[in-house]
């Protein structure tokens, strides 16, 4: 069962500038940051409660942040919902013929991330979370 927001990533060319737009209109300073060199990107979180935003920016030309900015420029990247047993959320979402992407497959266990599909949410990019 799908609980809430559990976050929102937000893709910027400037991660300085928008934490600095960000502290100003939330009137609070960023809670943490963090790199993955790896995946190309650096993060910035502003943490309310039980939920985050995430501020996201390319550190090289490969990766899927870099990808989103050079084909749609800043904006949401995705939106991650929180849910209470993925496993079964994945087998009703499976059953209602839901694409997904990162999906194991019946009977496998996840491993990695695991996204609705944009071209079934309108062109959001929906994360499933299980915290």
């Amino acid at each position: 069962m799908f609980l809430g927001v559990d976050h929102v990533v937000i893709a910027v060319k400037d991660l300085d500038g928008a934490v600095g737009r960000y502290e100003s209109i939330y009137g609070a300073k960023v809670s943490d940051r963090s790199e993955a060199p790896a995946a190309g990107m650096a993060m910035a979180f502003f943490r309310f409660d039980s939920s985050y935003l995430e501020l996201v920016t390319a550190t090289s030309d490969q990766g899927p942040i870099a990808k989103r900015l050079a084909e749609m420029g800043e904006g949401v990247h995705l939106v991650a919902m929180r849910v209470d047993d993925l496993d079964k959320t994945l087998v009703d979402l499976r059953a209602k013929g839901i694409r997904l992407v990162g999906d194991p497959g019946p009977g496998n266990p996840v491993t990695g991330q695991v996204f609705i599909h944009p071209s079934v949410t309108g062109g959001v990019l929906t994360q499933l979370v299980q915290r």
